[in-house]
């Protein structure tokens, strides 16, 4: 079972023009990505967002960390399109494009599905590409220059390192049962298991507090750190590049509202929702299931 564990989203070494690239920037990027992908409904700018986004982590070479991330969010967004078809986050009346068995579908629902999941995987491309290109002691040094408060940052920053920390330690737990010829596969593994790692956790938050008192966390005066980051001229454009990009785009965006709202147009054909909310269906099904057998192999 500790093979198949959700595989964390950490930083990844590399060398690529984004690894090199300053913390604030891709900071903006990330909150502009957001901004923009919340400001509209419209599925075809949101896949176009989706879209760039792959190409940065395509480029940053950190694809394959990042794909292991979306077959986990894969089926839970695919979800979205079943439920949204059958049950529109919009106001009634709604229009009919198709029948599927005892359920209709409709075309507020397909629109609103398609939306919210472009929209997460839009939002998702950008910050993961934040935290796998960005040392997480760069991120707190950039942070801690913005005037973010240093107890602040350093939660912030603690809690993208604790995740991998955790993991590894519930991977070493499962392996210890493992060596003692204990149950180490299936979800009743995962029950024992817990009470160790969450007691190691405790030890390491204990450490982690005797440490920074040690060493006058708390105290005033300047702070450094052991990583310095400086900043060139391609971050400052490629900060004022993503600031224009996200002012423009989302006043572009809510100017233009009424006509990017595709919600009663029947922008796609009654057989092909269908195919769309029964493969979304059993994609989610499938994957949950492959997911359970492989956690009690």
């Amino acid at each position: 079972m500790a093979h198949h564990l959700p595989i964390p989203v950490t930083f990844v070494p590399g060398n690529s023009w984004f690894h090199r690239l300053h913390p604030t920037p891709k900071l903006i990027w990330a909150t502009g990505a957001l901004v923009l992908a919340f400001s509209t409904r419209n599925p075809l700018f949101l896949l176009c967002l989706f879209l760039l986004g792959l190409l940065f982590v395509i480029l940053a070479r950190v694809l394959t960390t990042y794909g292991r991330v979306l077959v986990i969010l894969l089926p839970i967004s695919l979800s979205l399109i079943v439920f949204q078809a059958i049950a529109p986050a919009f106001p009634q009346p709604w229009i009919p494009i198709a029948e599927l068995g005892p359920f209709t579908i409709y075309q507020e629902g397909i629109y609103s599905g398609l939306s919210i999941l472009l929209r997460s995987w839009a939002g998702a491309n950008f910050a993961a590409l934040l935290v796998l290109t960005t040392h997480p002691s760069d991120l707190f040094t950039a942070l801690q220059k913005l005037g973010l408060p240093h107890e602040l940052n350093f939660m912030v920053s603690a809690s993208i390192q604790l995740i991998p920390i955790v993991q590894r330690e519930f991977m070493i737990v499962l392996s210890a049962q493992r060596s003692r010829a204990m149950q180490a596969t299936g979800f009743g593994a995962a029950i024992p298991s817990i009470v160790p790692v969450f007691a190691g956790t405790i030890d390491r938050v204990q450490q982690l507090s005797m440490s920074l008192a040690s060493r006058a966390f708390g105290s005033k005066g300047t702070k450094t750190n052991i990583r310095d980051i400086r900043v060139s001229t391609k971050d400052y454009v490629s900060g004022i590049v993503g600031v224009a990009i996200t002012i423009i785009g989302t006043w572009l965006l809510i100017s233009y509202r009424d006509r990017l709202d595709w919600s009663e147009i029947a922008f796609l054909p009654g057989w092909l929702s269908i195919a769309m909310v029964v493969g979304a269906a059993v994609t989610f099904i499938g994957t949950m299931i492959y997911f359970w057998r492989k956690a009690n192999i």
